[in-house]
């Protein structure tokens, strides 16, 4: 039996390695040929494409695990092997938790590229590849995203803040550390929440002012229900920071969600951000499983190469086309992030295992 599982892994791994080279090969040719019909420069065009394979590679490897089952099972179908390895004993049951295993292989894998090394890429793609700024006066600079808040300096103070409502234009928890030409600290402002009114004024409310703090005296705590304040930042500049997200790891990402959602703010695109790691690395399993229910008709006379692309086709337009819209509700609030990101993959799963059981039944 040990030979058997050997064979069926070893043409299961060929294929999956066979898959991952044609679309990379594919995909690296359109970019690089896009890139140069734009006219960027060398370094450029390879960097960009280098800090865009994780993403890419995110939206292939699920891709990969179909075929690899798909042409796997047909190579073995069509030299007569499955028949002989069902006619030796071999169950059903164990053919499918062996490519299950297997593919439990890939979606370490799949995590391991969503959950560090994409937000590592966006992370370089963000202090290499900068944004084009209209206005020299807003938004100078910007630290990574720690500690649950994002913080940036600006001309003359350091500000931080937990979350920003764009359709409110509303700052939660903002904080402002002011300093002098001398760069000593002047006076810190913290506001339970800042709504943008124009030209640079923003309304703070729950004021706390503390002042004096680099004089001969004690700081000097003042209290306001609200008070209106000078930024050189407008709403439209605070939507920048939200890429930030993109280059935090599973595990931090994790913990800034946790420590958003105790604020009461409404996180469901963080949390979709969060789950989709999850979810686009379990897919890869349900994929790798879809195309198992084949062995139940090992006839080599069932299996066609032409048949095995279509299913390929269909299968991937149809997930991504129903995954991308049950996202695009979650992020409109209309259904939660979990159903948004984790409805269409166990609605596939359940498929896998509706088949199963329906034709082991046949089959008895």
């Amino acid at each position: 039996m040990l030979i058997l599982s050997g064979l069926i892994v070893k043409e299961w791994f060929k294929s999956l390695v066979g898959a991952l080279v044609v679309l990379f090969l594919l995909i690296t040719t359109t970019d690089l040929i896009n890139g140069f019909l734009q006219g960027k420069e060398v370094s450029r065009i390879f960097l960009e494409y280098i800090l865009k394979m994780p993403d890419l590679m995110g939206k292939m490897i699920p891709i990969c695990c179909l075929v690899a089952s798909l042409f796997s099972l047909n190579r073995l179908k069509s030299h007569s092997e499955l028949i002989s390895i069902l006619a030796a004993g071999y169950s059903y049951t164990k053919i499918y938790l062996l490519i299950g295993s297997c593919a439990l292989f890939v979606v370490g894998l799949q995590f391991f590229n969503l959950g560090f090394l994409e937000p590592m890429a966006n992370s370089v793609k963000r202090q290499e590849i900068r944004k084009s700024r209209t206005s020299e006066g807003r938004y100078l600079t910007r630290s990574s995203l720690e500690g649950g808040k994002f913080w940036y300096k600006s001309h003359n103070y350091f500000a931080s803040f937990s979350y920003f409502d764009r359709s409110n234009s509303l700052l939660k928890e903002l904080e402002i550390y002011f300093f002098d030409e001398s760069h000593k600290a002047v006076k810190i402002i913290k506001s339970q929440s800042a709504s943008f009114i124009k030209n640079g004024s923003w309304l703070l409310k729950n004021v706390t002012e503390v002042s004096h703090l680099d004089d001969m005296i004690f700081p000097v705590q003042t209290m306001q229900a609200e008070q209106e304040i000078l930024l050189k930042e407008i709403p439209e500049d605070f939507d920048e920071f939200e890429a930030d997200l993109t280059t935090l790891s599973y595990f931090k990402l994790s913990q800034f969600v946790n420590r958003l959602s105790k604020t009461g703010i409404n996180v469901s695109e963080y949390k979709i951000i969060l789950l989709n790691k999850i979810f686009l690395s379990f897919i890869c399993l349900v994929f790798a499983l879809l195309p198992v229910s084949t062995i139940f008709n090992p006839n080599r006379r069932s299996s066609s190469f032409g048949k095995n692309v279509v299913q390929t086709l269909l299968i991937t337009i149809a997930f991504w086309v129903l995954y991308s819209s049950a996202v695009a509700f979650g992020n409109n609030g209309t259904v939660s992030p979990w159903l948004a990101t984790g409805t269409v993959p166990f609605l596939f799963f359940s498929f896998v295992v509706l088949t199963f059981f329906k034709n082991r039944k046949l089959s008895i």
